[in-house]
C-alpha cells in the first residue's frame, strides 16, 4: 500500500535508469469497490504533463534517508520507445480528489480528503481509499515527523473507496454510471442531513440523482433552508410529480415556504383533487390541527357490512402502518363513529358497521390548536386521532407521531443521532440475536 501524497512528485525513470520527469498524477477508471489507475501522468523537462499506460511501470523503488521513506518509479521501457499520450479533458485524475469533500455513505457524514490510499488489487493498482483527518493532512504536508513528538497518538482516518460518495460533478456523473445507489441506499432522513452541510449546487446534484420515490421522503425531512435551495434549480414539472408523490399535508408544508405565484403555479398543474385538497390545508392557521392533519384515512359509509368493509380495505391494498382506525361517516361524511380491526375481523359478516362501531369517539376540530392536540393525545393515551371541521364533517386525522414532530424543539429535531440500521445487503448475525425464554 502507497499513499498518493508518497508518490507525487517522484522521480521517474526508465529502463535504462535514466530520470524522464517526475510523477505528476495518476489517471484511473472508477468501480464498484476500487478504482483501477490506467495511467500515469509525468511531467518532464518542458513541465508539460503526459500520461503513458500504468502497465509500464516495473516498480515502486523504496530507499530510506534519514528515517524518511523515499519512493521513486521505474519503468520496463526505455525513453527513445516511449509514445506518451496528452490527458484528456475526460480523463479521471487521483489529483482531482484531493481537498474535494465527499460522502461517507457509511458515517453518513461530509468529509474532506487530505490523501488517497492507493495498492494492488487482483493483481491491478487501484485507488482503494480516502484518508481524512489530521494525520493525513500533516503526511500531505509533509510534516508527518511531528507525530513522533506529541504526547497523544492520531490515528489514519480511512474511509474504504466503495463507501464514498463523490460530489464534484465530473467525479460524481462518471460515478453515477456505475453504481448511483450509495447515497440512495440512506435513509432519507441521512440524506437530508447530509445535504445540510452541502452547497447549493451540491444539494442539486445528489437530490437529482435520487429516484422520485426517495427523493420525495428526502424532502420532507429536509430543513425548509435546503428545500428552498433544491426547489431553486427545480422546474415545476419536477416539483409537481415530487409532490404529487407525499401526502397532501406534507406537500402543503413545503409549499408554503415558495412564492405565492409559483406556488399556484404548481397547484395548477397537479390533479385537481390533490391540489384542492392541498388548498384547503394551506387555508388553515399554521398553529391549527387543519394545517398538519393528514387527509389520507379510511372511512365507510353507516350502511356498509363487515364483509364489505374487508373486501373495501382489500380493494386498497393498505400496508398494516397505514390502516389505524376505521371511521364510520353518514352520507355528507359526518362523523359517526369509530370501528378497530380487531372487531371488524370478529364480527359477523352480514352485521353492519354502525351496530360494531364505537359511538363514544374523542376527536378534534381543524382550528384546534397544537398544543390542545398534543394534550388530547397525551390525556386519552391515543395514537390517531380524527380532526372534524365546524360541521363535524370528517377532514383528516392527526397520530402521535405528527403532534411529536410539530411540538418538538428545533434543535432536537436538528441533533444529529446516528441509530443502528441494518443497511441493504447486510447480514445480521445468528449469535447476536438471542430468543427471550
Amino acid at each position: 500500500m502507497v499513499y498518493f501524497s508518497e508518490l507525487q512528485r517522484k522521480a521517474v525513470y526508465d529502463s535504462k535508469g535514466r530520470q524522464i520527469g517526475q510523477l505528476k498524477d495518476l489517471v484511473f477508471v472508477d468501480g464498484t469497490r476500487y478504482a483501477e489507475v490506467t495511467h500515469l501522468v509525468y511531467c518532464g523537462e518542458d513541465n508539460y504533463p503526459k500520461k503513458i499506460p500504468f502497465g509500464l511501470v516495473s516498480e515502486f523503488k523504496e530507499q530510506r534517508e534519514k528515517g524518511k521513506r523515499e519512493l521513486t518509479i521505474k519503468l520496463d521501457i526505455s525513453l527513445e520507445k516511449l509514445n506518451p499520450f496528452f490527458i484528456k479533458e475526460s480523463d479521471l485524475l487521483v489529483g482531482d480528489i484531493l481537498d474535494k469533500q465527499v460522502v461517507d455513505v457509511n458515517g453518513v457524514k461530509i468529509v474532506r480528503v487530505n490523501d488517497v490510499l492507493l495498492g494492488k488489487v487482483d493483481g491491478k493498482f487501484c485507488v482503494v481509499a480516502v484518508a481524512v483527518g489530521k494525520r493525513s493532512f500533516l503526511r500531505r504536508l509533509g510534516l508527518e515527523w511531528v507525530l513522533n513528538f506529541l504526547p497523544f497518538k492520531i490515528n489514519e482516518q480511512i474511509i474504504p473507496w466503495e463507501s464514498v460518495e463523490r460530489l464534484e460533478p465530473k467525479l460524481h456523473d462518471i460515478h453515477l454510471k456505475i453504481q448511483k445507489n450509495r447515497i440512495a441506499d440512506l435513509h432519507p432522513e441521512d440524506i437530508a442531513d447530509v445535504m445540510e452541510d452541502l452547497s447549493h449546487q451540491q444539494r442539486v446534484l445528489i437530490f437529482k440523482s435520487l429516484d422520485k420515490s426517495i427523493a420525495a421522503r428526502t424532502l420532507i425531512e429536509a430543513e425548509p433552508e435546503v428545500q428552498r435551495s433544491v426547489f431553486r434549480d427545480l422546474k415545476i414539472q419536477r416539483i409537481k410529480d415530487l409532490l404529487e408523490d407525499i401526502t397532501p399535508d406534507q406537500a402543503a408544508d413545503i409549499l408554503s415556504l415558495m412564492e405565492p405565484s409559483k406556488r399556484e403555479a404548481i397547484l395548477n398543474q397537479m390533479r385537481k383533487e390533490q391540489s384542492e385538497r392541498i388548498r384547503k390545508i394551506l387555508g388553515y392557521s399554521p398553529q391549527s390541527a387543519g394545517s398538519f392533519m393528514n387527509t389520507s384515512f379510511i372511512a365507510v359509509p353507516e350502511s356498509y357490512t363487515a364483509q364489505r368493509t374487508i373486501n373495501y380495505l382489500r380493494k386498497l391494498a393498505l400496508s398494516s402502518e397505514q390502516i389505524y382506525h376505521i371511521y364510520v361517516v353518514d352520507k355528507k361524511g359526518h362523523l359517526l363513529g369509530v370501528l378497530s380491526i380487531r372487531g371488524l375481523i370478529t364480527a359477523p359478516p352480514k352485521k353492519k358497521v354502525s351496530e360494531l362501531m364505537k359511538k363514544d369517539v374523542i376527536f378534534v376540530t381543524t382550528s384546534t390548536t397544537k398544543e390542545d392536540v398534543a394534550k388530547t393525545i397525551a390525556r386519552y393515551d391515543l395514537f390517531v386521532l380524527p380532526v372534524v371541521d365546524e360541521n363535524n364533517i370528517l377532514r383528516g386525522v392527526v397520530t402521535a407521531d405528527d403532534v411529536l414532530d410539530e411540538i418538538m424543539p428545533e434543535d432536537w429535531r436538528r441533533e444529529r443521532y446516528r441509530p443502528l440500521r441494518l443497511r441493504r445487503g447486510e447480514n445480521v448475525r445468528r449469535d447476536s440475536i438471542k430468543a427471550k425464554a
